[in-house]
């Protein structure tokens, strides 16, 4: 097992004994836990430990669908193997533990759980070790308490009774063999039984999954209050990215979970957003989905270089949104770490029946016939739907002919014409997703994710199901892609290109999935232009006009917003700010003489930049 992150890996003899530098081993053995009265089972964990306030490690499995302190699988044996026996599931059968092929130059590989078929290779031979200290107490845990049937009253007792430090391991190995039902019924116990509660949190180790319970228990007890303390979406959270997204965490994640489904949600539409350095249309972009039915925002951001900070804490103090500063190291994934926090451990959304999972530069764009959000939606409540899938339109590109003074307005109505569908390749079969937020346990940036031992009903924007069985060429099956696109009703407006100084601007910094990424002109090279490219030579005329009917609405909702003061002031610090910053991006771009690293056919994108810097960024008086 890897110590950083709980990844289980094989790891070649020598490589077991490489340091960190701080002295500490970079991997620690696991064990392999069988018992002679479940000869068909193998619980894969690492030696418990047993010093006081030390946390179990959780282990993980490469593209498995279960993560925890123990593993459960079926141990399937063959008649040619001997003393080997294979890894199967307990979730979905037929996938069995693999490594990759061994590579002695690198000492380590990784395990994988979604193999789909079991020969030698895929057979690991298990070796007798003799139990003693905390293995021992495990294991009489394990041996003590495993049922394959554990009904909810049997697992109140379980916790009221248990005494001992392994109760996380020993649930953890039981969940898999739960009911779904008998787990809901137990997850709504933890709502009025304090004495439960208070056993599973003075007994469990584990304290992050335990807080989460006992804040949602709070919170729905108190009334469901607004969040109006700064929230902070803390390093720790990234957790909830290892392995295969989506996966849970053992029984506590599960617990949550479950907990989190029994909420009833008293309102109807929020949107959940990761935004980073775009201040300067953040203003419209709330506006504008304000004014189409959009209730509440829950927007997490990160390592802002444009001031965006002080328009955001200004909007959370006004009550307009819900802003969490998302902690992020160099190499995270700022996006999935949020929509983890978001959908596992902040209780706010599940007041509401929808969430729309948009960036920054995305806006829900409605047919005429539906004035509000809530009107298409109600329409698509006929059917039985947890998700809907909304199709993307890639939106042109434009000069601004007034430099930097056309930058405040608004975006929806400066850039008019729509790419054509196939220019920016399969990019208009990407969808966007409004799900139930109590029914997910996690999302991609384009599509939620859900434990798969739920009912989960997915469907298009047209009300059909969205199965996903023809995906673009090259790309395996990925609920990511619509088979087809719809545009009918409702779509994603996509602002992707804006101009050239706003792309040059976007590659400046990271994207959702980069993490931390510092501020340069690193990434310019030809993939950037040619992205830029493909869609400037786009001859589409076709203009979004079911956006551009909404300008009156959308200015004047932008009027209301700016003439609160705080929100008027911190507005200009933004604008003051993106310029600063926008200029010095600028200047290191000629100094780089980044034009030189392009195909020389490709150089002209740049020269509409001396015109498009020209003057400044308006500001309110």
């Amino acid at each position: 097992m890897r110590q950083a992150d709980g990844a289980v890996c094989h790891v070649r003899c020598d490589e077991m004994v490489s340091r960190a530098e701080d002295g500490t081993s970079l991997y620690r053995p696991l064990l392999c836990v069988v018992f002679p009265q479940w000869p068909d089972y193998a619980f894969l964990t690492a030696e418990p430990p047993m010093e006081e306030g030390t946390m179990p490690s959780v282990l993980w499995v490469d593209q498995f669908l279960y993560k925890g302190t123990v593993i459960p699988f079926r141990r399937i044996k063959t008649v040619e193997s001997g003393e080997y026996a294979g890894l199967e599931s307990v979730f979905v059968q037929e996938r069995f533990c693999t490594t990759h092929a061994w590579s002695y130059t690198k000492g380590v590989n990784h395990l994988l759980g979604d193999c789909v078929q079991m020969k030698g290779w895929e057979q690991f031979r298990f070796c007798p070790v003799e139990p003693e200290g905390s293995l021992l107490e495990l294991g009489r845990a394990l041996a003590g308490h495993f049922r394959q049937a554990l009904r909810p009253d049997a697992l109140r007792t379980l916790i009221l009774t248990y005494e001992g430090p392994c109760l996380q391991h020993v649930l953890d190995a039981v969940f898999p063999f739960m009911r779904a039902a008998d787990m809901r019924a137990f997850a709504a116990l933890l709502f009025k039984d304090e004495a439960l509660l208070g056993a599973l949190g003075q007994k469990v180790k584990e304290g992050f999954w335990v807080e989460a319970i006992k804040a949602l228990v709070a919170w729905d007890d108190e009334g469901r209050p607004a969040s109006r303390a700064s929230l902070v979406c803390d390093e720790g959270n990234i957790r909830l990215t290892y392995g295969v997204v989506g996966a849970p965490e053992g029984f506590l994640q599960m617990l949550v979970h479950y907990m989190r489904r029994h909420i009833q949600p008293r309102k109807k539409v929020c949107l959940l957003s990761t935004v980073r350095n775009e201040g300067i249309y953040l203003l419209e972009w709330i506006a504008y989905h304000r004014n189409i039915g959009v209730e509440h925002f829950f927007i997490y951001s990160n390592d802002n270089d444009d001031q965006s900070d002080a328009l955001l804490k200004a909007l959370h103090n006004e009550g307009i949104i819900t802003y969490i500063d998302n902690k992020v190291s160099l190499g995270d994934s700022a996006q999935l770490k949020a929509y983890g926090h978001a959908l596992n451990i902040l209780p706010d959304i599940l007041d509401y029946e929808w969430s729309f999972i948009l960036d920054g530069d995305e806006f829900i764009t409605l047919s005429p016939m539906f004035d509000r959000v809530q009107d298409y939606l109600k329409g698509m409540e006929r059917w039985d739907a947890d998700a809907i899938a909304l199709n993307w339109q890639f939106i042109s590109s434009e000069v601004n002919q007034n430099g930097f003074s056309d930058l405040t307005i608004p975006l929806t109505q400066r850039n008019r014409v729509i790419v054509s569908h196939g220019r920016v390749g399969e990019g208009w079969r990407l969808v966007k997703t409004v799900c139930r937020p109590h029914s997910v346990l996690q999302s991609r940036p384009h599509n939620p994710l859900a434990w798969h031992g739920d009912s989960f009903t997915y469907r298009l924007a047209n009300g059909g199901l969205h199965e996903y069985r023809n995906p673009p060429p090259g790309i395996g099956r990925d609920p990511a892609f619509s088979d087809h696109g719809y545009f009918d009703k409702i779509y994603v407006s996509h602002y992707y290109f804006k101009s050239i100084v706003e792309w040059v601007w976007k590659y400046a910094r990271n994207s959702g999935l980069d993490g931390a990424i510092s501020f340069g002109v690193e990434r310019y090279a030809d993939y950037w232009a040619n992205s830029y490219i493909t869609q400037l030579e786009d001859t589409s005329t076709a203009v979004n006009e079911n956006i551009l009917l909404r300008e009156h609405a959308t200015r004047n909702e932008l009027e209301r917003l700016r003439r609160v003061p705080a929100l008027r002031d911190a507005e200009n610090i933004v604008r003051y700010a993106w310029e600063e910053r926008l200029n010095y991006l600028l200047d290191m771009i000629e100094e780089a003489d980044v034009a030189s690293r392009l195909r020389e056919e490709w150089r002209y994108i740049l020269d509409t930049i001396p015109m498009e810097r020209a003057g400044s960024l308006t500001l309110h008086s």
